[in-house]
């Protein structure tokens, strides 16, 4: 029985050093004929001190606040060698200041305050050819918009821009972004072309009016349109993506050099909330030596089923240097500005589109960044200040990100 019994602790041994993750790895288990799963993890802890917070109220104190601004845990893997998959929950906002002047929602009510844990991303991909034609379904980002489908854990801000939320709430109606659907998308020209193309069923009530009759907004639901995105991503010199894959980044830690030009279009025909509605953006990525910079303009385009119509527009700019050091951290200085206009405003809510989600509002901010182990260990600090429905706000903010 002892032989049995140190034998089976041997073997056990032998498969931990087997699927041991490296120091920089998540773990990962291998299963046979192309089989595998890793466990991975992604937190920002951030301590934000709101000196302004004016769109919220002109009269409050300014404040510390110490809050978890995103969490993520998730499995990814391979289901056999061509099919991959990744599923994945968010823990964001945990602790949030509701008057806090940062971006996001504070995770409180009354009934379950702190609480929320939902999906993040649920997908799978059949690599019919690895490079050119890969077919992904299930829940996710469409492929427009570079701040909107790069992860805030890879951007050289410390917030995401306003080409982030905005496009997102446009296109789908909630901030996350993601909605069901199915996309084909590769790399073609030796790596230099970038295609996406997407189509997805919205379920929003801010895209499709509530049919269950649970809100003042119901509708009859005779109306359905299926959501197209279509992105085509150009690189010169340097291509942006050695295999294609839906997840971006904003720096490559001074190793690439290269620039890389996308254009975005997204249309949705007559719902019950619209007529029509449609994205259409181009964005830059240029990454030379140890200096990042990244752009983004979109016209966000509505026609309501009043006949009014409208063009939103929203712009992002971002620069950033990395700094190497001789132990091989890096230390980045950026900054961004961001700003949103409306088209028309709504007579009832002033500096609000009369077409679609979109306020009147701007942001700019200074960073420091330390990269410590590249993005899977970060410190931040920054200065964000801007103007919401012409209100101004402002903090300092200091974050903890860790990848693993």
């Amino acid at each position: 029985m002892k032989k049995v019994v140190a034998s089976a602790l041997v073997g056990l041994g032998a498969a931990a050093l087997f699927n041991a993750p490296s120091a920089n790895a998540a773990p990962t288990f291998y299963f046979g004929d192309g089989k595998k799963l890793t466990i991975f993890q992604m937190v920002q802890v951030w301590n934000v001190y709101t000196l302004k917070n004016d769109p919220f109220n002109k009269d409050i104190d300014a404040r510390n606040d110490i809050y978890i601004r995103r969490g993520r845990i998730g499995v990814k893997g391979k289901l056999r060698k061509d099919i991959s998959f990744k599923v994945w929950f968010a823990y964001d906002n945990l602790g949030k200041n509701e008057a806090s002047a940062s971006t996001g929602t504070a995770n409180a009510n009354s009934a379950h305050e702190n609480r929320e844990f939902y999906i993040w991303d649920a997908l799978w991909t059949w690599h019919l050819d690895p490079e050119w034609a890969n077919i992904s379904i299930g829940y996710f980002r469409p492929q427009v918009g570079r701040e909107s489908i790069t992860t805030a854990f890879k951007v050289i801000s410390f917030q995401k821009a306003l080409t982030n939320f905005d496009v997102r709430k446009h296109i789908v109606g909630r901030g996350p972004g993601r909605e069901t659907g199915i996309n084909i998308g590769g790399l073609a020209l030796n790596k230099q072309l970038n295609y996406n193309f997407g189509i997805f069923d919205t379920n929003s009530t801010k895209i499709v009016k509530d049919i269950g009759g649970k809100s003042d907004k119901v509708g009859d639901g005779k109306k359905w349109s299926p959501l197209f995105a279509v992105r085509v991503a150009w690189s010169f010199r340097d291509p942006e993506h050695k295999k294609y894959k839906m997840g971006y980044t904003q720096t490559y830690y001074g190793k690439r050099n290269g620039v890389t030009v996308g254009l975005n279009y997204t249309y949705q025909g007559e719902t019950d909330v619209f007529k029509s509605n449609s994205l259409r953006g181009v964005d830059l990525l240029a990454n030379f030596g140890p200096v990042d910079f990244v752009a983004e303009y979109d016209w966000l385009y509505r026609k309501l089923q009043t006949g009014e119509s409208g063009t939103d527009t929203v712009w992002s700019v971002k620069a950033g240097y990395n700094i190497k050091l001789a132990n091989g951290q890096i230390v980045r200085p950026s900054v961004m500005a961001s700003k949103e206009d409306i088209d028309k405003e709504d007579p009832n809510n002033a500096k609000e589109s009369l077409t679609g989600p979109a306020i009147k509002q701007e942001v700019y901010e200074i960073s420091l960044n330390w990269l410590i182990n590249k993005d899977k260990f970060k410190l931040n600090l920054s200065y964000d200040w801007g103007k919401k429905k012409d209100k101004d706000f402002s903090y300092i903010g200091v974050g903890f990100q860790f990848i693993y």
